[in-house]
């Protein structure tokens, strides 16, 4: 079917629906999903910060040739024998240990003193792309978007203070605030 979730055009039908979704996530079921009062659907984007210091990150990250690893292991998973055998001869060297058996404190050293090797500390972050007033509608946005924001998700924010945005949505999910005809006759 056809929604305004889905970038449908407004009519009786499409709004009729979009009444229905309003009134699961505000009034009904969907509110034991969210457990949010006042609930307005963020479409968020992982943002990650780099270049913290240690003492200020979350995790680490490993930067060469244009591509990142967020562990040691998922480094060694995708080097190939040669890279394998440079890491244990670092690693000798520097723990005297191959790179496997060193601690994952001493495999960052061993990574971060590999030529063109880059490890920062990083801290991942949620940021607001867009807010919606169903599920649905986020869900869509997502489907449709998600190639140029990735990664993201449905994160439900309480619009508790939103005074105009209470008072507008009561009116649609209690009818006070329908769909007029337009002046040609149709909706």
């Amino acid at each position: 079917m056809s929604t305004l979730a889905n970038g449908a055009k407004l009519t009786p039908q499409t709004f009729d629906d979009f009444i229905s979704r309003l009134k699961y996530h505000h009034l009904g079921d969907g509110v034991n999903w969210h457990h949010t009062a006042d609930p307005i659907f963020m479409v968020q984007q992982q943002s990650k910060i780099y270049g913290l210091d240690d003492e200020y990150c979350e995790s680490k990250i490993v930067h060469f040739d244009g591509c990142e690893w967020d562990s040691p292991q998922a480094y060694w998973e995708d080097a190939d024998e040669d890279e394998r055998s440079e890491l244990n001869s670092q690693a000798q060297s520097l723990c005297e240990h191959d790179f496997l058996d060193c601690e994952e404190d001493e495999q960052w050293q061993v990574l971060a003193d590999l030529d063109d090797h880059t490890v920062c500390g990083i801290k991942k972050e949620w940021r607001h792309v867009n807010a919606h007033l169903t599920r649905e509608a986020a869900e869509a946005f997502i489907r449709r978007k998600q190639h140029d924001y990735p990664p993201l998700r449905v994160y439900v924010e309480s619009m508790c203070y939103g005074w105009e945005y209470q008072e507008i949505i009561a009116a649609l999910c209690d009818g006070r605030l329908v769909l007029a005809e337009s002046k040609g006759g149709a909706a």
